[in-house]
């Protein structure tokens, strides 16, 4: 028997936990330790070379992770410890969850100890995770001593091939208990695209394409189940005479294709909107088609849907399509082109409108939010990634800047909380530390997750984290405005954020003007770490998006 041999079978279940994690490819784990935990994240960094990035905050720590997943295409890791450890989490996990993303976090249970036993951890912090994760559907894998790497191991596939958020569980000493044989580990394939999908049904396919060859205004709109086929969709557009449009999830997809509208649904510009209001058919391949895609339905409604997905209870989460196509995007569009070459089908390619320009209502110390997106767009250097977190001024970045890849513009919208954002932008830069990342936050988001901003500041990342600053809880603004409620709770006044940023030793500018931005740019020295914008931006701006949530 080898030494490694011997010293696996002698080894304890942490010991080995933190060895499977390494064999499975977990270069980057996020944590907040503790008593549950601390042991795993020692074990893995001192034998195992992996890099640890410690956050302030758990729910920083799989908002890191999720970020790191979404851009890697990779499964995120992340560890926290028991009791209020793993309660912290839930925000960022049901984000995380519902966007589907492979992600694990690993944390302690200590329900299994009594008051007398462990008055603190069994006692005041014991709390089993499944209580709260089964009601919400979130997968939970807990551990045995005999078999834990191999549950590890099982964890990890379930996120890595159906692209789900696991959450592993270690019961309280375990981690120091003997640990059981070795598991046979190996990395799972990453999800995603699927070569082998068969063709979807004969009779599905002529019926989608009568629908289409028969249209006179189609339009392609492609999600994120989409974002493998885009040379198919394109063809089928240009033979059909179809505009092209995209989800959030698949934004530059279609980018410089002259029959690109951009986002469909609240997102749309007028002109595109317009161009989809018109159209007699839609053909929506990988996505939802979702109440916030289509408007509340108004898109879809008194039209012709084709809807191609792999999935089949797509079909009927929303509105029910004409035509259902069960199958993979790229394998469909492929059928399709064919389908509608048979019938001699081929029209001149459509060509989008030019979106109008805005008017700039930018005055001294407020700036109009388009302006300074639209500016951004034009300074900052390519290749980069976008990533917005929630708040009504994230519309403005998704809108009026060019997003030209898929996965160049990360949104997370899927729980709709504040300060979502921050710490995925750090583990976007860990993933893709060439691309240049930029986040754009609101001053109510920066506020609430300020220990993220120091865990760039301390591992010295290259990020630009551009505050869009209007004093204000900007969306309970709006809603405010609409329902007739008067709006003063809302309006807090401006913080001078950047003042701020430099005392947790980021460096920033104070921009009152669109004019200062460039100025702020070039002053930075990327390899000192991130810079922070605080821009202050009017109130007078409404965001399109809030007239159609």
């Amino acid at each position: 028997m080898s030494a490694p041999e011997r010293a696996a079978e002698n080894s304890t279940v942490v010991e080995r936990l933190a060895a499977t994690m390494a064999e499975l490819e977990a270069a980057h784990v996020f944590t907040l330790m503790g008593a549950g935990n601390l042991r795993l994240v020692h074990h893995l960094a001192a034998e195992h070379g992996v890099a640890i990035h410690h956050l302030r905050h758990e729910n920083g720590a799989i908002g890191a992770a999720d970020g790191y997943a979404r851009v890697s295409g990779r499964v995120g890791w992340c560890t926290v410890t028991q009791g209020p450890g793993f309660t912290n989490t839930l925000t960022a996990l049901l984000t995380a969850h519902r966007a589907r993303t492979p992600l694990v976090l690993v944390t302690a249970d200590s329900s299994n100890l009594s008051a007398r036993q462990a008055p603190f951890a069994g006692g005041v912090q014991g709390l089993d995770p499944s209580l709260l994760l089964d009601p919400l559907g979130i997968p939970v894998i807990r551990a045995s001593a005999e078999t834990a790497d191999a549950d590890l191991v099982i964890a990890h596939h379930l996120a890595a091939r159906e692209s789900r958020t696991v959450v592993f569980v270690v019961p309280a000493g375990l981690d120091t208990a003997p640990a059981g044989p070795p598991a046979d580990v190996h990395p799972a394939d990453a999800t995603g695209d699927d070569s082998t999908a068969g063709p979807a049904p004969a009779d599905a396919v002529e019926a989608a394409a009568e629908a289409i060859g028969a249209a006179r205004r189609p339009v392609v709109l492609a999600g994120r189940g989409a974002v493998t086929a885009g040379p198919q969709l394109r063809k089928l557009a240009a033979m059909s005479g179809a505009y092209l449009a995209t989800t959030v999830r698949a934004a530059g997809l279609f980018h410089g294709e002259p029959a690109d509208l951009g986002l469909i649904g609240g997102l749309a510009s007028a002109e595109a909107a317009s161009v989809i209001e018109d159209a007699d058919c839609l053909v929506a391949v990988g996505t939802t088609l979702n109440y916030f895609h289509t408007r509340r339905s108004r898109l879809v409604r008194g039209r012709t849907v084709v809807h191609v997905d792999r999935d089949p209870a797509a079909f009927t989460a929303f509105d029910a399509p004409t035509v259902a196509v069960p199958g993979d995007a790229r394998a469909v569009a492929e059928q399709l082109v064919d389908a509608l070459s048979r019938r001699g089908v081929s029209r001149s390619p459509a060509v989008a409108p030019a979106v109008a320009p805005f008017h700039d209502v930018s005055e001294p110390g407020r700036m109009d939010p388009r302006a300074v997106s639209a500016e951004l767009d034009r300074l900052l250097p390519r290749p980069r990634r976008v990533f917005v977190d929630n708040g009504h001024f994230g519309s403005f970045p998704i809108m009026h800047m060019r997003h030209d890849r898929p996965g160049s513009l990360i949104w997370l919208p899927e729980f709709g909380a504040v300060g979502s954002a921050l710490g995925a932008s750090a583990g976007g830069v860990h993933a893709d530390p060439e691309a240049q990342s930029v986040l754009f936050i609101g001053d109510c988001g920066l506020l609430l997750t300020l220990g993220d901003l120091e865990l760039t500041v301390r591992e010295a990342l290259p990020l630009i984290v551009v505050c869009m600053n209007d004093g204000a809880a900007g969306s309970e603004l709006q809603h405010m405005k609409d329902w007739a409620v008067p709006a003063a709770q809302a309006v807090f006044g401006y913080a001078d954020l950047a003042a701020v940023a430099r005392g947790m030793g980021a460096q920033a500018a104070a921009v009152r003007e669109v004019g200062q931005l460039e100025g702020a740019l070039a002053g930075w020295e990327r390899a000192a770490g991130p810079l922070l914008l605080d821009c202050h931006i009017s109130r007078d701006v409404r965001a399109p998006m809030y007239d159609h949530v």
